[in-house]
């Protein structure tokens, strides 16, 4: 039996490490809301930056649309019920996959299930508040015909909450795998909004980091699991950043569309990763210290056969 003093540590050394992983998340969360709004303030507030944004826009509308794309990879499947009613089903099948220890526990599951169900339209609905209430687009080149502001991108906003919920939903163990196959299908799909001349590569990218950071602070229905997967298997989602340029590049001939694709996957790859971060628990590498458990007095002592 261990001595109380290596059951505190024990104790002491679990609530460092889960004050430790509390401020790394909120660090990466603070960045990513701080990064969009560099991204915004550059791409809209600037000259430079609104030229840059509008000659993507105008290279992608100069060339022959691509009507072949598979329907996953269509606008349209952004507003088709089948998708939702997909991710919802997936969500609540994927939490319920684990096993809860009491019926306190089995409630704040089912809780964290109807904040995941709630989190795209609610993402959604605040993205385009944002977007035709809240913020601007100065006209700072008489060329640009488009004055009204498309930032952030309510179809991005709402492709990105399914990579969200989809990699919480799922156990630790194949969050990267997940979020490498979402993820991909996601940055895909972003940059065919960006083709179809329905937002600037901007828009995309701002609502990525924004849906990021926000499901970074959703409540994790796998919280305290001890299966993790290995550390070479985290950095999976990067794997994005080469997949969706790839696929572009199958459909979008121009060396443009590709490179614009590529650099909105990289920002999908890094909001996977930092889904992760400060989520992963402990490896359950041997016996967990337990306090020690002091006789009553007076009791009976145990019969040693």
């Amino acid at each position: 039996m261990l001595p109380a003093s290596t059951a505190r540590l024990t104790l002491v050394t679990g609530s460092t490490a889960a004050q430790r992983s509390s401020l790394s998340r909120a660090a990466v969360v603070t960045a990513a809301f701080l990064l969009a709004a560099a991204v915004f303030a550059v791409a809209v507030w600037t000259r430079p930056g609104q030229r840059v944004d509008q000659w993507l826009l105008d290279v992608s509308r100069a060339l022959p649309p691509v009507h072949d794309l598979p329907f996953l990879l269509s606008i349209d499947v952004v507003s088709s019920p089948l998708l939702w009613v997909g991710v919802a089903t997936a969500v609540v099948v994927l939490v319920q996959c684990r096993r809860f220890s009491s019926p306190t526990d089995a409630r704040r599951g089912l809780a964290t299930t109807v904040t995941l169900l709630a989190f795209a339209p609610a993402v959604v609905l605040i993205v385009q508040f944002l977007r035709d209430h809240v913020l601007t687009r100065p006209q700072l080149h008489s060329w640009i015909a488009e004055t009204a502001n498309s930032a952030p991108s309510g179809h991005a906003a709402a492709v990105t909450a399914v990579v969200v919920v989809l990699v919480l939903a799922s156990p630790p163990v194949v969050r990267p795998l997940v979020g490498t196959v979402v993820g991909t299908w996601a940055a895909v799909l972003e940059f065919v909004i960006v083709a179809a001349g329905w937002h600037r590569p901007a828009d995309v990218v701002i609502s990525t980091l924004l849906v990021a950071a926000a499901g970074m602070l959703l409540p994790d229905p796998w919280r305290g699991s001890v299966r993790v997967p290995p550390r070479w298997l985290r950095s999976a989602p990067l794997l994005v950043a080469v997949a969706a340029p790839t696929i572009v590049a199958v459909f979008y001939a121009t060396i443009t569309q590709v490179a614009a694709a590529a650099a909105i996957a990289l920002v999908m790859a890094l909001a996977v990763i930092a889904l992760g971060v400060g989520r992963v628990g402990r490896p359950q590498s041997g016996r967990v210290a337990a306090p020690e458990v002091r006789p009553t007095v007076g009791a009976v002592p145990p019969t040693i056969h």
